[in-house]
């Protein structure tokens, strides 16, 4: 890079970033050989306590909160699940879920057992 060209990198201000591949600057390049999700079965069975904890505490919790669980189903269900969604939508979860203990717990878990097929 010419001397006095600025700088300015990547920049971010809170949240989260998950990026699979990423390049910056004058001839960089990123190459990706494919990030694969592959659902383990603790996966599985930790979304089904989730949603038996969900039908067992439904007063305790908000409204929107099925609607949410709902679309976590969906994206571990489809072909070529979106890291960014699961995450965003696990995030939502565990903020909906602080009341109860064993909800929050179950959504710590699935949280590690999603980043660990995703190979973070």
């Amino acid at each position: 890079m010419p001397e006095g060209t600025p700088n300015y990198g990547i920049q971010q201000s809170g949240g989260t970033s998950n990026v699979g591949n990423q390049a910056v600057g004058q001839h960089a390049r990123a190459t990706s050989h494919g990030m694969h999700f592959t659902v383990a079965p603790a996966t599985d069975e930790l979304l089904a306590r989730l949603m038996t904890l969900l039908d067992s505490h439904r007063a305790e919790l908000p409204d929107e909160v099925d609607d949410t669980a709902e679309e976590l189903q969906d994206e571990l269900e489809s072909p070529e699940p979106d890291r960014g969604v699961i995450a965003r939508t696990l995030e939502r979860l565990t903020n909906m879920v602080k009341p109860v203990a064993p909800l929050v717990e179950t959504v710590g878990e699935l949280t590690k057992a999603v980043d660990s097929a995703f190979g973070s």
